[in-house]
């Protein structure tokens, strides 16, 4: 049994879309069962709620929702921290896992994550003691910024995808007050959750290969890997390489369904529990304002969805394949007219700057001419000075 945790924050209500669709790509390439457990704030709603069940449901897996609250001790330090804002408190729910994650490991994932794998792979990782496992991050020129933390760069892991040993980090007593104390030393940092990490656990994790934490770029292989669109560019952006995949996972979550009359997609059969445990409702947690002197807080259960079948419709897929060949062809044919629009301008110029060339050079040349000329009759030409007649005849005298 797989543990899968994904942390929502969804304010304008399109951030729970990409974690279906991350997990519809997760479903498609894993057949080991996998225990879904989504942490999230009342920025959830139960519509979304409600489609996040439906495909775990559909794909025979489990899911489990953690509506929790920041302790008041790091809710009050972290809200100083400069850049929270940009990443919103909720980057913070991941450094709280173990407290309310009642599993020994668990994978955890951002929701700018493309997995083209199966995470088997990833799960069967033996981490020993080791608190951690993750891969370097692939950022450039933080030297400086990593020096000023006190942090090392040659270990320093990015965040995006981690395989905790939550039994280990619970061993670790500390662990909590030394997030606190990271939190209040450097409240300039800009990647809050990530640099904690980094502060607490990179003294003892095992760095993984860097197929399981691939940062996206232009020209990329996407087989058999984990790819993170960690800039601005994801890969659900029309431009992105990766947008048809994303288009194709999209057709298998209820949020396509949507825009059809039936839905588009069956998954093969997985494997399937024996018997589905009771239905039960979601139980909210509420974070201990000290959680290392009181403790773990309890897990909320299971919680399931009556299966729905899905009849297999293709008219979707194939206007969403169409939509994006159009869009390809319209954006080369535009790249096109503005290659031959930029060279029909450089031939022009070059043109009107030869003919400016040609001019000038004439002119010089018919002023040199004209220079000559003068030069030649101011030598050969001489001026007549016409003689003055005397006023007074002379005699001849005898």
């Amino acid at each position: 049994m797989i543990e899968l945790v994904l942390t929502i924050n969804d304010k304008d209500g399109s951030y729970t879309e990409h974690a279906g669709v991350v997990l519809a790509s997760i479903f498609s390439n894993t057949q080991q069962t996998i225990n879904v457990h989504i942490v999230h704030d009342d920025s959830l709603s139960e519509e979304n709620k409600g489609k996040l069940s439906q495909l775990v449901d559909l794909f025979h897996h489990n899911i489990f929702f953690y509506h929790i609250t920041i302790p008041e001790d790091m809710y009050e330090i972290a809200s100083g921290v400069h850049k929270i804002d940009y990443w919103t408190i909720a980057s913070m729910y991941r450094l709280l896992l173990p407290l309310f994650i009642q599993t020994d490991r668990v994978i955890y994932m951002d929701c700018d994550i493309l997995v083209n794998m199966d995470i088997n792979e990833l799960w069967s990782i033996d981490l020993g003691e080791r608190y951690l496992g993750a891969v370097l991050d692939q950022g450039q020129n933080l030297l400086e910024y990593f020096t000023s933390l006190g942090l090392s760069a040659e270990l320093y892991f990015n965040s995006g995808v981690i395989l905790f040993h939550l039994d280990n980090i619970r061993n670790k007593q500390t662990w909590y007050e030394e997030m606190l104390h990271f939190l209040r030393c450097y409240p300039t940092m800009t990647m809050p959750d990530q640099d904690v990490l980094n502060s607490v656990y990179s003294s003892n994790y095992l760095q993984m290969d860097q197929r399981f934490n691939t940062f996206a770029h232009a020209e990329l292989e996407l087989e058999n890997k984990i790819i993170h669109f960690a800039g601005d560019n994801k890969w659900w952006d029309i431009n992105s390489p990766a947008a048809p995949l994303y288009a194709k996972f999209l057709a298998m979550t209820p949020w396509a369904r949507e825009l059809a009359s039936e839905p588009v997609y069956e998954p093969k059969q997985a494997n399937i529990p024996p018997e589905p445990p009771a239905e039960i409702q979601p139980v909210a947690i509420q974070l201990p304002e000290n959680p290392v002197a009181e403790g773990v807080a309890p897990a909320p259960q299971n919680i399931r969805v009556k299966p729905h079948r899905w009849k297999r419709r293709r008219s979707l897929r194939l206007r969403i394949r169409r939509g994006l060949r159009l869009r390809r062809r319209l954006r080369l044919r535009l790249r096109k007219k503005r290659m031959i629009r930029a060279k029909y301008r450089s031939i022009k110029r070059l043109e009107l700057i030869k003919r400016l060339h040609v001019k000038k050079k004439k002119a010089l040349q018919m002023r040199k001419k004209k220079l000559q000329l003068v030069k030649k009759k101011s030598k050969h030409v001489m001026k007549k000075v016409p003689l003055k007649k005397s006023r007074y005849h002379l005699k001849r005298t005898s």
